[in-house]
């Protein structure tokens, strides 16, 4: 499904030119749940932007589902995310004038489609919000919240699902529960799932874990 090959990526700063990823290579299965790991700086975020289309890698490819990435226009990109591409970011990324359905449903509206209810209701009952579909951000705790995020990446039943430390600001028993979505969409809608993390917990929860430091994959084992 993902075929890096490559990648790398600086960043010039006050403090010198700093290498994010230095010609990084790697294969992700159709079907895969991969936690990508190291410490803050390492790398791991760029690659995830990278793979999202939301940022240029300098130089080398980004194979999926047969298009690179890196080759796309930046309306191609957005396209590609909304119709095959879910992404959740750590801090929500709601829009607070919109409530829970809106939110959910803005991709699918943005590309002119139809929305399926069905699909909607059972997105709803999957993440425990059915019932709440007219509420707004501000009225939502910070779990819910996320749960609304997930709901709006899963909508559009995307091929790769990339996780940006969904559970990063939540307690313990709000990311159990957003593990178990993820893990539910994987294991039942064949969803492939690409999560960095500095859970170790999440990370364990994981089919494959993949350690970078200073921009290169140091560590790449199933578990």
């Amino acid at each position: 499904m993902l075929q890096i090959k490559n990648l790398h990526k600086k960043f010039n700063t006050l403090d010198g030119e700093i290498i994010a990823l230095d010609n990084v290579s790697l294969n992700i299965k159709a079907g895969d749940f991969v936690a990508i790991v190291g410490k803050s700086g390492s790398g791991k975020t760029t690659l995830l932007n990278m793979i999202g289309g939301l940022d240029i890698p300098d130089s080398g490819s980004i194979l999926f589902d047969g298009t690179d990435i890196a080759q796309l226009s930046n309306k191609n990109t957005a396209i590609l995310r909304r119709q095959k591409i879910g992404v959740i970011y750590q801090f929500y990324n709601l829009i607070p004038e919109l409530n829970i359905v809106e939110n959910i449903t803005l991709p699918t509206e943005l590309d002119g489609g139809e929305i399926d209810k069905e699909w909607l209701a059972e997105i709803l009952k999957i993440v425990g919000l059915n019932g709440r579909e007219q509420a707004y951000p501000n009225t939502l705790s910070g779990g819910q919240q996320q749960r609304v995020a997930i709901a709006r990446a899963l909508f559009n039943k995307p091929l790769l699902i990339l996780a940006d430390e969904p559970t990063g600001n939540l307690d313990g028993e709000n990311s159990a529960e957003v593990l178990r979505l993820l893990k539910t969409m994987n294991e039942e809608h064949k969803i492939t799932v690409l999560i960095v993390t500095h859970s170790e917990a999440v990370a364990r929860e994981a089919k494959r874990v993949i350690t970078i430091s200073d921009g290169v994959i140091v560590s790449d084992r199933r578990q």
